[in-house]
């Protein structure tokens, strides 16, 4: 009931998605965890 509500209420004023992420920044943040977990294990 509160994801229909939620839903119902947010669709009364919708607005596009507008993606704001960086590809580098997010490739290289994804790296960086890798290192990360590489260097726990």
């Amino acid at each position: 009931a509160a994801i229909n509500r939620f839903i119902k209420e947010h669709n009364q004023e919708p607005k596009p998605f507008v993606w704001k992420a960086n590809p580098d920044q997010i490739i290289a943040a994804v790296r960086r965890g890798h290192q990360t977990l590489e260097s726990i294990h």
